[in-house]
This record gives structure tokens, sequence and C-alpha cells, in this order.
């Protein structure tokens, strides 16, 4: 590694170590404690020390991917609705016809964070309350982590690395600040949840979050811009949160999505393809015009 490169490494070190201090206080002593707060504490805080940041080097929110235009903006939320709409649909459906072949009823229903607040349970305005609600920590959620990870860490990397090792390194950074949670359960939670739990729960986030930070990677270098990751992450978390299968036994007991860890790495193999896809074409039509 040259001197540039240790230089870049460095850069992203301390902003990393930075959010991450925010991330460890919020898992670690606030959650366990007090409230779930749900990855708000990280991601807003760590979004103000983001546009201090960039204020402070007087540089503009375009240099970390935020460009401010309407084609950029359009061409984003096209992407974002193909990427999910398509593993949606393949990985929804499957799961429903695996399912629905059992004896009793099957039904895929929409409710955020608690099957109480499901429309036929919860009332309209409940329910509605609760998907808005679970809207809205996607946002924040959608900004924080894609102007940070596709946004500034990768602008820092490319000044003196090329695309694919700091697409890595963010790839890796990013599945790390996702295993935190993991260290929490085992923490203060290893009495309750078993080992195979944990194990489980660790291999499967150590995949989703590799594949999901890796596809928004080659997204930001197709695109030139984060609002196509900003709008992905928001609507694969909208999905993925909100859209659940249901079972309901002939003796009435309810299976809620059984095979959700294993529809949302599939999920995301599925939108990784296509994201390759593109950037593979992206990569051939500007090689051909030169």
């Amino acid at each position: 590694m040259d001197v540039h490169a240790r230089k870049a490494m460095t850069r992203i070190t301390r902003c990393f170590l930075l959010f991450l201090v925010l991330h460890l206080v919020e898992e670690l002593l606030i959650i366990p404690r007090y409230f779930n707060s749900r990855g708000l504490i990280a991601c807003v805080g760590g979004f103000v020390i983001l546009l201090i940041y960039i204020r402070f080097i007087n540089r503009p929110l375009e240099q970390i991917g935020m460009i401010f235009s309407g084609h950029k903006v359009r061409k984003g939320i096209i992407l974002a609705a193909i990427f999910n709409l398509v593993p949606a649909v393949i990985v929804y459906a499957l799961e429903y016809f695996r399912i629905s072949r059992l004896p009793g009823h099957t039904v895929i229903s929409a409710f955020y964070s608690s099957a109480r607040y499901a429309y036929s349970s919860a009332g309209f305005w409940r329910f509605a309350m609760w998907l808005a609600f679970g809207m809205l920590l996607n946002v924040i959620h959608a900004f924080f982590y894609e102007t940070t990870f596709r946004g500034l860490l990768i602008t820092l990397g490319l000044r003196s690395m090329r695309f694919k090792k700091i697409n890595l390194i963010q790839a890796g950074l990013y599945t790390f600040w996702f295993l935190i949670p993991v260290l929490r359960l085992i923490l203060y939670y290893s009495d309750e949840v078993s080992a195979k739990q944990i194990l489980t729960l660790f291999l499967v986030m150590l995949a989703y979050e590799m594949l999901c930070a890796i596809k928004l990677g080659l997204l930001r270098f197709s695109t030139g811009s984060v609002w196509a990751c900003i709008f992905d992450h928001f609507a694969f978390a909208c999905i993925l949160d909100m859209i659940h299968v249901q079972h309901t036994a002939l003796d009435m007991t309810v299976q809620l999505d059984e095979s959700y860890y294993l529809r949302i790495v599939c999920y995301q193999a599925i939108s990784l393809l296509m994201v390759f896809i593109y950037y593979i074409n992206k990569k051939k039509r500007k090689s051909g015009s030169k």
C-alpha cells in the first residue's frame, strides 16, 4: 500500500470510528438499559457530524454524491424500484407458494413492528400511524448510511484507491456496523437467547449486510451519485420490515415469517445480481464511448 493509499485508509478509519462511537453507546449502553432507540441516535447524530465535517472542510455535498439534480433523483427512484420490486416479487411469491401448500390459511400482510399493528387488528389509523413511523425511520437510516458509507467513505477512498478495493472496504465496515447488535445480545441477553440463535443471526447478518453493501457500492459507482443508493435502501428496508408472510394452521396457531432470514438473503442476492449486470453494462458503454 503506497503513501496515498495509507493516508486514505487513515482518513476512512478516523471517520468511521467517529460514527462508531455513537453506535456503540447506543447499542451497548442506551438500548439494553433504557429504551430501544432503533438506531436513531447514531443515525441522526452521525448525519449532523457528517454535515459539520463537510462544512468544516468547505466542500459541497455534491462531492460525496449528493448531486441535486432532478435527473439523478428520477433515475435513482426508477432504479430502486426495478432492483427491489423484481426480487420482492420472486422471494415473496416463492415463500407464499411454499407455505400455502401446508394445511391452513396463508396471507401476505402489511404491518410494522408487530402483527397487532396490522390493519385487521389495529384498525386503519393505528395501522397507518405505525406504517408512517416505520417509513420515517427508514428515511433517516437511508440518508445516514448512504451518505456516510457510499458517500463519504467511498469518496475518501477513490482519491487513491481502485473502486473494487474501496468498495470491499466500505462493505466490510458497513457489515461490522450491523454486527454490533449481535454483540449486544451476547453481552446482555445470552441467558434468554441460545448460542445457536446468536450464531444464526451472526451468519445471516454477515451475509445479508455484505451483499447489501457491495450492491449499493456498485450502484453508487454506476450512477455517480448516492440518490439511487438512498432510494434503494429505503425501498428494501420498507419491503422487508413491513411485508410479512403469515400462516394460520388448522389448530389456529399462527406462524409468522418462519423463513425470514432465508428470504432477506435471497432478496439481496437477486438484487445484487441485477445491479452487477447494470454495473457491467455501464462499464462497457463507457469503454465503448472512448
